[in-house]
């Protein structure tokens, strides 16, 4: 009798705890928000996720991402209108 496990799901490590907060809900928020077609949703979370991990090895940059990706998570907030990420987006129908 073990106790189940969740498959593992892609880690996306900036190393940048709000960065790595926003990327680890992206999908799910942007799929309740209805920002992206479905079928688009995962490269636009590809394109994110690699933008921010050029930036956080770049010296110069680094230092401004976790405010970066606080405004990011507070614009996803604003996309959201209260709903939460695990609701189905309204235009899921369309």
């Amino acid at each position: 009798m073990g106790v189940s496990q969740q498959p593992a799901k892609p880690v996306a490590v900036i190393g940048i705890a709000p960065c790595d907060a926003y990327l680890d809900s992206y999908l799910a928020c942007h799929r309740s928000a209805g920002i992206y077609a479905s079928d688009a949703l995962q490269a636009h979370y590809q394109t994110m996720r690699a933008g921010l991990l050029q930036d956080a090895s770049d010296p110069h940059v680094r230092p401004y991402l976790a405010n970066r990706c606080m405004g990011l998570t507070q614009q996803l907030n604003a996309a959201l209108k209260g709903r939460s990420c695990m609701a189905p987006s309204i235009n899921a129908a369309h």
